[in-house]
């Protein structure tokens, strides 16, 4: 396992070079602050003062769940304020660009990013009315801490294969990831919307059963090996919407949103009757320290955190993206280009996503057992004639649970989200 030490050592110049909030948007106003801006083509004024639409928004600004928070960021994207993009020096950095070289989720022809299904003549179709089932297969891995060992994701409590004297694994290692599928409630209500509804089956928890998959990885793991699972979770239903929760000994909460599966999906095997689909364990650890980096502290009691990627509508990690959130939160911030240790990079807060397409926002206000809720919703330039064409990447509902992460990574319009 990778030390807390050891982690925090990569980034350690943001703490020791300024007080806590140095690393943070909110401490620098060219990141967010300031009035719309009319150099680009867009949609007109926002719902709040001084906030510019992007151009392609027609599909959500009608959408809003509650009253917009209104602040010092120029954008409103689907209802929520988010700072300018095209803020880097370099003009290669002004706009969108799709990943190439990452192992997921790359394009290597560099293609111009794909935003048409943002336009009403490119919106999915809504969803079918079918009563399909599908098992869910793939690989369960760890985020970014953890998996170096072959046991970390097992439950490690008194294997019946680990004789006196073998290579068992320690008593205080992580172990029993559990996983549970879940549908969403849909209310437009803030006090329920985007709550978990029923859950699928009976949860699953990792097991020695379960077949290692061996992940070349570069950076998290001394030996260069990551050790993955093979998980099957059964009668998952199509053409709904889904959040995915992993937890256990060692793990802390995380809740992934945008889970969908539908007959289109490259990942949906007809003739096998599965959805591939990696999930992801957050380790104790990095929910602690991950925070750490960012902000200078870990997460307030009760609260938590909201992360995930930023996509194109062919699921495409788009670089120089800007994200935020609905809810107060103490600081957004966007991650190296580690696939393998990923972690907040301070120089990238004005300049947005990178070739992990990551975002992370801190230290949000946690509810209950319905969690609280918050959107999350993306911008960005492409280019446009005379001057670029400010554009969304999509918004998504989520809610945010006490002491976890709720994962979302943007990805297009989905069905679901179609009126």
């Amino acid at each position: 396992m990778r030390s807390a030490i050891r982690f925090l050592g990569k980034t350690a110049f943001c703490l020791l070079a300024v007080a806590p909030w140095g690393c943070s948007e909110e401490r620098n106003p060219a990141g967010g602050g300031g009035s719309g801006n009319t150099d680009y083509t867009n949609n007109g004024p926002g719902v709040c003062a001084d906030t510019t639409r992007p151009a392609n928004d027609d599909f959500c600004h009608d959408t809003c769940v509650g009253e917009p928070s209104c602040g010092k960021r120029p954008i409103d994207s689907c209802c929520v304020m988010i700072g300018a993009p095209g803020k880097a020096k370099a003009e290669t950095e002004k706009y969108l660009k799709r990943t190439t070289d990452t192992a997921e989720y790359a394009d290597p022809s560099g293609a111009p990013p794909n935003l048409k299904c943002f336009d009403p003549e490119g919106y999915p179709p809504k969803p079918a009315t079918s009563s399909k089932k599908v098992k869910l297969t793939g690989h369960l891995r760890p985020f970014a801490n953890g998996g170096c060992s072959e046991y970390d994701l097992v439950n490690t409590e008194g294997p019946s294969w680990c004789a006196a004297g073998s290579n068992c694994p320690s008593a205080t290692a992580h172990g029993g990831v559990m996983i549970e599928v879940y549908t969403v409630k849909r209310t437009g209500d803030p006090a329920t919307d985007g709550a978990l509804d029923q859950l699928i089956g009976s949860p699953v928890e990792a097991n020695d059963k379960m077949p290692l998959v061996q992940t070349p990885v570069k950076d998290s793991c001394i030996d260069e090996v990551r050790f993955d699972r093979q998980y099957e979770y059964p009668d998952v239903p199509m053409n709904t919407e889904l959040v995915i929760k992993t937890y256990g000994p060692g793990w802390s909460p995380l809740y992934t949103y945008n889970i969908y599966v539908g007959e289109g999906d490259p990942d949906y095997d007809a003739s096998a009757g599965t959805y591939t689909y990696k999930i992801r364990a957050l380790a104790e650890d990095d929910f602690g320290t991950i925070p750490t980096v960012a902000i200078g502290s870990t997460i307030t009691g009760g609260n938590g955190v909201i992360g995930g990627e930023v996509h194109d509508c062919d699921n495409v990690r788009l670089q120089y993206a800007r994200v935020d959130v609905s809810e107060n939160r103490k600081a957004l911030e966007y991650f190296n280009d580690s696939e393998d240790d990923p972690l907040p990079a301070v120089n990238r807060v004005d300049i947005g996503t990178g070739r992990t397409a990551l975002y992370a926002a801190f230290d949000i206000k946690g509810g209950g057992a319905e969690g609280n809720y918050s959107r999350v919703a993306g911008t960005g330039l492409i280019p446009d004639g005379d001057k670029p064409k400010l554009v969304s990447l999509g918004y998504f509902d989520v809610r945010v649970f006490p002491d976890s992460v709720t994962s979302v990574t943007l990805r297009g319009l989905r069905p679901f989200q179609l009126k």
